[in-house]
């Protein structure tokens, strides 16, 4: 039975801490595995021109692939050395280079957007080719200010918390 047919069902393994699915016996440190090596391929034939990210879909043994613009003769190469790992959307609207651009930029600002009460606690890129951003306050007015800066549909703006260092507290 393959993933097509179950979504897996992780139970543990005779030896911690091995997984497998219940249904089918696969074990997760293997899929794991296989889907890693899958996205360093997929980052190698595709290149930073139209790589954007990727998110592992274990529970389907799959790989979903976001690419930018990526010629057809990219795909199928995807297809010839992982047939049926790949999960491909290419229809990001930038690739993770453009992302990591959009975040210096931001870096750059981010004294002038605490000056305008714009507190930014987070950000980064996601994997179907926004910039995320966390910010503490009214997220309108920083999500204007935002699509102000790089063009609207670029970041989305969410409220953010800061991280706080834990503290070790001992007995």
């Amino acid at each position: 039975m393959g993933a097509t047919e179950h979504e897996h069902d992780w139970v543990q393994g005779s030896v911690f801490p091995d997984l497998r699915c219940a249904v089918c016996g696969a074990s997760h440190s293997a899929i794991q595995t296989m889907l890693g090596e899958a996205a360093a391929d997929a980052r190698t034939v595709v290149g930073e021109a139209h790589y954007t990210g990727c998110r592992v879909r274990q529970e389907l043994e799959k790989l979903e692939l976001w690419l930018f613009d990526a010629p057809s003769q990219v795909l199928k190469e995807l297809e010839t050395i992982r047939p049926g790992v790949y999960l491909i959307h290419d229809d990001a609207p930038r690739p993770e280079a453009a992302l990591f651009g959009l975040m210096d930029a931001l870096r750059a600002d981010l004294l002038t957007l605490r000056a305008e009460g714009i507190h930014v606690v987070g950000f980064g890129p996601t994997h179907d080719g926004y910039l995320h951003v966390s910010v503490m306050g009214d997220v309108p007015a920083a999500q204007a200010r935002l699509d102000g800066m790089f063009g609207s549909n670029v970041a989305r703006v969410e409220y953010g918390e800061p991280l706080r260092a834990l503290a070790l507290r001992g007995p």
